[in-house]
This record gives structure tokens, sequence and C-alpha cells, in this order.
């Protein structure tokens, strides 16, 4: 056994039981010869022995669980000291990462670290800030502060492991199930860990990310609540004279409440037959951001509700101060007495509509005065996908109108919504199975021969 410096680092090597000439490399010299010394306080004996266990079982090991048998692996950290890995469902997963550890070691990619979760969460919060929305960031750090650092913030990241992930969603599950907590919310908490972890291994502190094997919880099926057709008369009636444009372009669109209070009057294409809405931005808070998917999509909009949008837009034009195309659509209005709605002219400059108001209180009196039961501001985003089901229109036309970004979204909340085209469907079947059926012996039997003469016709 040796210790030299060579290209750019020390270097340990020795023979195995074997013979075979080994070298490992370090980034001090201490380390080198710690290294070194550990190697010399182990008998030659000893290392045959351990080394003949490891060739049977390549550092991979199998283990019970309350689940079935699970893998564990060794593998020598860039140290030089042994550590394991454990949760594996099968030998050749755990072989595989084993492989792929020991070529991050040797090639400086993995760098062991003491580091806890907490130290690390925090490290990466910060650095994650610039980069999100400012309700994804709070988020995060609210998914952090209530569940994730108190389950992992004392363990070093080297030690986060499968089982100990899955027991946390197990515990949490337990929660679900008594109805304290929404499968969903657990789902996120995985979601963003997993996120997290995954910055660990690009930073070189964590060699794979356990929780990447952990499965997420199975969606909760929930009742989406929305206005049937006979109610939408009904609400419009009820809303003030303020609030009644904004909620008829709720229903119209099927935006989202944070995308109507972002419009401007350059977004709007209004016609006489018909129009459309550019959907750019959401409004978060008294900020203006990128939409939920990050994407700006068209929306198409009836004669009805772009004449109202026209309105709209004149009532904003007589306040408009410079560029009307930015004016914000949707501003409060100011208040003429004590019990009106919107601001007083001494607040200063006109300001968009605040969103509490709008859910909380306008919406809120809308169903109370039109005797319907309660339900969300976001049930209008339910009810224009319900209404253009009810019209006949397909899945894909409410997957492009609404943004989703996949259709299985769509599918999911509102395909057992389309019966009208499914109605239709099975009516069509039941006429041509009719139609077959009343149509003379002569001329099926004619059909029939002509199609024997197709089949038995020799080639020419």
């Amino acid at each position: 056994m040796s210790v030299s410096f060579y290209r750019g680092g020390w270097e340990t090597r020795w023979r195995d039981a074997n013979g075979r000439r080994r070298a490992k490399r370090f980034p001090t010299e201490a380390a080198a010869r710690g290294f070194d010394q550990a190697l010399a306080e182990v008998l030659p004996t000893a290392r045959r022995a351990d080394t003949a266990r490891h060739g049977r079982n390549g550092g991979v090991y199998s283990y019970p669980t309350a689940h079935g048998v699970r893998w564990r692996l060794l593998y020598r950290r860039s140290d030089g000291t042994q550590t394991t890995k454990r949760g594996f469902a099968s030998e050749r997963a755990a072989r595989d990462a084993r492989r792929q550890l020991i070529e991050q070691v040797e090639r400086g990619e993995l760098k062991h670290t003491k580091e806890t979760f907490a130290d690390y969460w925090q490290r990466w919060l910060d650095r994650r800030r610039p980069y999100l929305e400012s309700g994804t960031w709070s988020g995060y750090e609210i998914a952090g502060r209530t569940r994730l650092v108190p389950t992992f913030g004392r363990l070093p990241l080297g030690e986060l492991s499968v089982d100990a992930i899955r027991d946390f969603v197990a515990e949490l599950a337990g929660d679900v199930e008594a109805g304290e907590l929404a499968a969903k919310t657990v789902n996120n908490a995985l979601g963003i860990l997993v996120v997290c972890l995954n910055s660990a291994v690009e930073d070189g502190v964590l060699a794979v990310n356990p929780a990447l094997r952990v499965q997420r919880l199975p969606p909760a099926h929930i009742e989406r609540e929305y206005l049937r057709l006979d109610e939408i008369p009904r609400y419009l009636d009820s809303c003030s004279g303020v609030y009644r444009p904004l909620a008829e372009l709720l229903i119209g669109s099927g935006l989202r409440i944070s995308e109507a209070l972002a419009l401007r009057i350059g977004d709007l294409d209004l016609e006489d037959t018909r129009g459309a809405i550019i959907v750019y931005r959401s409004r978060k808070g008294s900020a203006v951001g990128s939409t939920k998917s990050d994407r700006f999509r068209a929306v198409e909009i009836g004669p009805g509700l772009s004449a109202v949008l026209r309105d709209q837009v004149a009532r904003c034009a007589e306040l408009a101060a410079g560029d009307g195309g930015s004016t914000v659509l949707f501003t409060m209005p100011i208040r003429t007495v004590k019990r009106s709605m919107g601001r007083w002219e001494s607040a200063g400059a006109s300001r968009p509509l605040d969103r509490s108001t709008v859910s909380r209180d306008w919406h809120k009196d809308a169903l109370q005065d039109a005797a319907l039961r309660d339900m969300p501001l976001h049930a209008l985003r339910h009810t224009a996908a319900a209404a253009w089901l009810a019209a006949g229109t397909s899945l894909m036309y409410v997957q492009r109108q609404l943004g989703h970004a996949d259709i299985g979204t769509t599918e999911r909340y509102y395909g057992h919504l389309e019966r009208r085209v499914l109605a239709a469907g099975a009516i069509a079947t039941e006429d041509a199975i009719a139609r077959a059926r009343t149509r003379p012996a002569g001329a099926r039997a004619t059909i029939a021969g002509r199609g024997s003469a197709r089949l038995t016709r020799p080639r020419q």
C-alpha cells in the first residue's frame, strides 16, 4: 500500500486478496492516508473473506419487509467510508443503482456530505425563489415547513431512503382516510420533495433520488359543482350591475378568475357575430404573472358575450389614460354612496378588481339572492364546460377552450357530461339497424349476391 500525489489529487494504491492492483483518489492527503491506514488495519485473511463474500453477492443483499422482499446495496463513498442504501424492489434495480453510484464516485461527481435535509432544503428554496411565481414558492415553503422538514429535517441527505419516504406517505394516507387531509395535498408534498431531491442529485450531494420510486396516492373522486342551464339566467339576474359583466365572462368563456382579472382591452378581438379572447397572463394578488400552464391561448366566445364585453370596453375607455389597449378590463368603480360597490374617489387611480371581493362577497350574494346552493367561484368555470358539452360540442373543444395541456384532464373532470354526443351515437346506431331490418328481402339478397360475386370473381 502507498500514498502519492498524482494529477492534482492524492491517490492510495494497494493490492486486493486476488493480487489485483487497486487505486483510489482523494482531494486531500489526510483523507488518502486515513484510507490507507484503514486498509492496513484489516488482516489479509479478513480482506480475502470480505472479497469472497462480496464477490458472491456483488454488494447487493435481500431483506424481508412487511411488503415483501426488498434489496439493499453497499458501496464506498468518496471519503472511503462504507454505506448502504435500501428499499429496492428487485435485485437488478439494486445492482444497477450500485454500479451507477460507484461510477459517479470514481468520476468525482458524487461527493459525500453530512448536510441535513433541513439545511439543504432552505438553501434550495432560497435559490429557487427568483424562478418561481410567488404563489408557487409559497406553496413550496408551506409544504416544507409543515410536512417535509419536520419529517426529514434531521436526516443527512445520504440517509434519505425509499422506505422512509414510503412511511411518510403512508402516515399521511391515514390522515386522508380519516378525512383530515386531501390526497392532492399529500401528492403535492411528495412532488415537491421529488423536485428538491432532483436538484440534490444535480448538485452531486445525492446519488439517486429515492422519492422517484414512491407511488403517489390515487386521486380522490370529486363531484364538480356547477350551474345547470336553467340556473344560469337566475344567477346572472341576481348579480349586481358591477359584477354581472365579469360573471357573464366567466360563464361564457371558462376563464379562471385570475385570468379574467388580468385581461386588458388589447386582449379582446370583438365582432358583431363572434369574438375571441387571448389569454396571456393571470393576476396573482397584487402582481401579474403567467397563466397556470405558462402558455397563452385563444378562447372563442359568442355574439352575446361579445356585445357585453364591447359595452365593458366602452366604459373602460372613458376612464383610460394613455394607451387604451393596456387598460385593465375590470376595475373597481367609484362609489357614489356608502352602500354602493367600489372605491372612494379619493382612493387614487383606478385599480383592478379584488379577487376576494368577487368570490367572498359578490358571488356569494348572487347565489343567495337566486336561492341557489353554495358553490365556489371556480364553479363558474365548470359551468362553462358543462354548458358546452350540453350543446353537443366535443371534449377536444372543451380542452382547447379551458387550456388543459392534456385531454385526459378534461375527460377526467367532464367526460361524464358528454352525454349529447354519446346519445347521438347510440340513436344513430339504432336507426341504422332499423333501416337494415326494414329493407326489402330482394334488395338484401341482391346486395348479398353482389358481395358474393365480388368475393368469387376470378382474377383477370
